[in-house]
């Protein structure tokens, strides 16, 4: 029987079969320094070779998995999927476009030792690369927002890097009902109403981070959710 990895890097991936296996390198190489690790690749019903380019690159390297949706679920069902999938005491999720450097991992684990849960916060990193005005402005409101309804110890949700003890994650997530892009939302909210200790770290957005355009439908999903996220909260739901 092998010995489970001490930390599972779980990579929700859509759509990026031109750069999926130079990413997976990177997170490979970045993640040296630490003693025991796996990578959970889950493409997400792309239809592009993103599947085929990391099922290549697991068949060479032993610590490269990929879980395959047939279709797309959205990001809150793939990293359900990779949680399954995954085996280590720590589980860290990262966006697999990589616009949160994998190269500060290493340097956030140490952060778990007093705290269940650490959050990333790009807050102070937003000026830089090609993150729009607008964009901007909306993360802040929202930030702010859920920060003060839900009464969360820490000012953002929504970042696309975040760290777990394991114990939290098989607590927490099985309970959580929002698959949309209020999925981190309740997840980080169900954790600290559970008991366990969240915190929050300074992570830096990539100089060329994406420049995703938020959709209307996107914006009325998020909207949605976090509502019922807040009427769950106030009837106890959550």
């Amino acid at each position: 029987m092998s010995i489970p990895p001490r930390v599972s890097v779980v990579l929700p991936a859509f759509r990026l079969g031109p750069v999926i296996a130079q990413n997976l390198k990177r997170t490979l190489e970045a993640l040296e320094p630490v003693t025991s690790f796996e990578l959970v690749v889950v493409d997400d019903g792309s239809p592009d070779a993103t599947y085929q380019e990391a099922a290549r690159l697991a068949e060479v390297d032993p610590r490269v998995s990929v879980v395959r949706h047939r279709e797309n679920r959205g990001k809150g069902e793939a990293l359900l999927s990779g949680w399954k999938a995954s085996r280590g005491e720590v589980v860290v999720f990262l966006d697999a476009d990589l616009d949160l450097p994998p190269e500060q991992i290493p340097d956030l684990l140490p952060a778990l030792d007093e705290a269940d849960v650490v959050v990333g916060s790009k807050r102070g990193s937003m000026s830089e690369g090609n993150y729009p005005t607008v964009r901007r402005a909306l993360s802040r409101l929202y930030a702010s927002i859920t920060h003060r309804m839900l009464g969360l110890p820490v000012s953002e949700s929504q970042t696309g890097l975040k760290l777990f003890r394991r114990e939290v994650l098989d607590t927490v997530l099985p309970q959580v009902r929002v698959r949309g892009y209020a999925f981190d939302l309740e997840l980080v909210v169900r954790a600290h109403r559970a008991g366990f200790r969240v915190a929050e770290a300074p992570v830096r957005l990539s100089p060329d981070a994406a420049d995703s355009s938020l959709r209307p439908h996107m914006m009325w999903d998020l909207g949605r959710d976090t509502l019922k996220i807040l009427w769950w909260t106030r009837r106890g739901g959550v």
